[in-house]
């Protein structure tokens, strides 16, 4: 059985702290989760494993009055602009066949929920299937066997966690790209880089309505899953553990990341 949340807008501190509750729930419950979402305002996100400070010019981050937030999972830095993307999660349990897969594998079969999105929009992408990162400080600039490529260009890349009982893995699929803004809020990377390695979906003149992007997202990923799936919303559980991990670990990190 797989629950799908459609949640819209969210602000970036509540989005990762109701990713994280998800999968801190799954093992007291018999289905899996795949929740779409967006952002507002715009977020700025990094890698467990990475230094706000070495990653992020944070003032150009509070100029544009974006909230910085740490993801539970790894990768690299990624903007998320207020309608520049549409986002993912999964989360899955230990009965599921490919939590038994290793990371890359399990990455790639969740990822094929994008390629077939794509598909059902009309836009012929692929897989990377390879892992080539070499630690860049931008998301969009590592290569990881999930990335969606079209023309070599990454629209799509994910990260993924897991522990004994379940998997959370997130992505992103981009609606459109401003290389200028990415290039002021993450250091070290290149605009001329960015329009040759990232692609959106406006840069292949594509404009198409929210819905219809989600639409095609939940479709995509029930051809992964399968169909036996219903529409639902947090459990009182998870909106619990959703709010306490939003006071006393997100709202705590921005706070000492805006006192510095």
């Amino acid at each position: 059985m797989f629950r799908v949340i459609l949640d819209y807008y969210r602000d970036p501190i509540v989005n990762m702290a109701v990713d994280e509750a998800i999968h801190r729930y799954r093992g007291n419950v018999d289905f899996d989760t795949l929740r779409i979402y967006m952002w507002r305002p715009s977020g700025v996100s990094i890698g467990r494993s990475q230094d706000v400070y070495e990653t992020l010019n944070l003032e150009c981050v509070w100029s544009y009055g974006y909230i910085p937030v740490v993801r539970p999972t790894g990768g690299g830095a990624l903007l998320h602009m207020e309608g520049g993307e549409v986002t993912y999660s999964v989360v899955i349990g230990r009965d599921n066949p490919i939590f038994n897969l290793d990371v890359q594998s399990s990455s790639i079969e969740i990822a094929k929920g994008v390629y077939n999105a794509l598909s059902r929009l009309g836009i012929e992408a692929g897989i990377s299937g390879e892992y080539l990162s070499r630690g860049e400080p931008l998301c969009y600039f590592r290569r990881g066997s999930s990335d969606i490529l079209i023309g070599g260009r990454k629209i799509s890349g994910s990260a993924q966690m897991r522990d004994g009982d379940a998997l959370l893995q997130h992505g992103t699929l981009l609606i459109r790209l401003v290389p200028d803004i990415w290039s002021c809020v993450i250091k070290d990377v290149d605009v001329d880089s960015l329009k040759e390695k990232v692609i959106s979906l406006a840069d292949l003149n594509v404009c198409l309505p929210v819905s219809k992007v989600y639409s095609a997202l939940v479709d995509g990923f029930l051809e992964v899953f399968g169909e036996d799936y219903f529409y639902g919303s947090l459990l009182p559980e998870e909106v619990e553990i959703a709010d306490e991990l939003v006071k006393e670990k997100y709202l705590r990190w921005l706070e000492e990341v805006r006192s510095q």
